[in-house]
C-alpha cells in the first residue's frame, strides 16, 4: 500500500485529524495553536490560523463548520473566510481534550471532568455536567450515544434521550485510555490503551466482547510495550485501524479477530489516525519527550501526515 505525505505539515505535535464529509479537505490542529486545512486530493495547504492557545481536539457541525478546543477551555469555531476564532464556550476550566457531534451539536470533554453539548448555532451550552475528580481522556460519538472515557478506569455512556443517567462502567483495560471509538454501525466501541491493548465492546451482545494485545516488541527475554495512540474504524468494512507509538498501524478484523496486515512503519510515532470512505490519514510525530526523566526544552520535530486509499 502506498502513502502520500502532506505538503506544509504543522511545526508542532498534531494534535487532531478531522475529515470534512463535504469537501475533499482534511483539518489539522496542533499544541502551537495552529488550525490547517488541506485539500488532500491536490495535496495542498489551503489555510493556516494559529490561535494564542495551544489547540486539543477538533470536529466539524452542519454544513461542514469546524469547531476546535483549546488548552484553556475554550470551544472555538473557525472562520476561515475571515481568518479569525469565534469563541462558543468557556465553559471549562482546563483544555478541551475531546470533541465529537451529535444531532449538530459539539460534543465536549475537558481534563476538569466537564462535559457538554453546545449549540454552536446558538453559542449555548445545552447540557452540562461534571464527574468529580475526573478527567475526559478521550469521547465519541453517533446522534444517539455518547462514549467516555474518564481517569481511574471508567467509560460512561450517554444516551442522548437521558442523559441524566449514565451507564458507568469499568473499562475493559486496566492501564489509562488514550482513545475511543464508536463503530459505524453504533453496535459498540473499541479503546485503546497506554499499555498496548485494545477492548472492542458490544452494547447488546456480552459474546462479541474483545481484547488484544498489539504494537508491542518481543526481545530475547522481555516484551517492549507501546501505547496504541489512536483508533479508526473503516467506514465500509468491520476494520479496526490502530496506531502506536512503535510507529505502525495495523489494520483488524473484529470480526474474526485476526490482525490482517501492517499498513504503515514510519520512524516517529503514530499519534492520530482518521478515516473517510476510502480513506486513511496517519499523523506521526517524535513523543519521546513523554517519557523524558527530567523536565527539558525539547524542538519538536515537524510531524508528518500520511494518507492513502484503502
Amino acid at each position: 500500500m502506498q502513502f502520500e505525505s502532506l505538503l506544509d505539515s504543522p511545526k508542532d505535535y498534531v494534535s487532531s485529524l478531522l475529515v470534512v464529509p463535504e469537501n475533499p479537505h482534511l483539518i489539522v490542529t496542533a499544541w502551537d495553536g495552529t488550525t490547517s486545512v488541506y485539500d488532500y486530493e491536490k495535496n495542498k495547504l489551503l489555510a493556516r490560523l494559529e490561535h494564542e492557545y495551544g489547540l486539543l481536539s477538533s470536529t466539524s457541525t452542519l454544513g461542514g463548520k469546524v469547531c476546535v478546543g483549546s488548552v484553556q477551555g475554550e470551544i472555538l469555531e473557525v472562520d476561515f473566510e475571515s481568518a479569525k476564532f469565534d469563541l462558543i464556550s468557556d465553559d471549562a476550566t482546563l483544555g478541551i481534550s475531546a470533541m465529537s457531534t451529535s444531532n449538530g451539536n459539539v460534543v465536549a470533554g475537558s481534563w476538569d471532568g466537564n462535559l457538554q453539548i453546545v449549540d454552536p448555532r446558538k453559542k449555548q451550552v445545552v447540557y452540562q455536567k461534571r464527574m468529580e475528580n475526573r478527567k475526559v481522556l478521550a469521547l465519541d460519538s453517533n446522534d444517539d450515544v455518547a462514549v467516555v472515557a474518564y481517569t481511574g478506569g471508567k467509560v460512561a455512556i450517554y444516551d442522548f434521550r437521558n442523559m441524566d443517567q449514565p451507564v458507568i462502567q469499568e473499562s475493559g483495560l486496566k492501564f489509562q485510555t488514550r482513545d475511543i471509538k464508536l463503530m459505524q454501525q453504533g453496535q459498540g466501541y473499541a479503546q485503546s490503551s497506554v499499555d498496548g491493548r485494545v477492548a472492542v465492546e458490544s452494547f447488546d451482545n456480552e459474546s462479541q466482547r474483545l481484547a488484544f494485545r498489539c504494537h508491542r516488541m518481543n526481545l530475547t527475554d522481555s516484551q517492549f510495550v507501546f501505547p496504541v495512540n489512536s483508533l479508526a474504524f473503516s467506514s465500509k468494512t468491520n476494520r479496526l485501524y490502530t496506531g502506536g507509538s512503535d510507529g505502525k498501524v495495523f489494520a483488524w478484523n473484529i470480526e474474526t479477530r485476526k490482525k490482517t496486515e501492517q499498513l504503515l512503519k514510519t520512524e516517529e510515532s503514530v499519534v492520530k489516525l482518521a478515516t473517510h470512505d476510502d480513506m486513511l490519514f496517519v499523523a506521526a510525530t517524535d513523543d519521546s519527550f513523554k517519557t523524558m526523566a527530567t523536565v527539558q526544552d525539547v524542538e519538536t520535530p515537524t510531524s508528518r501526515i500520511y494518507f492513502t486509499k484503502l
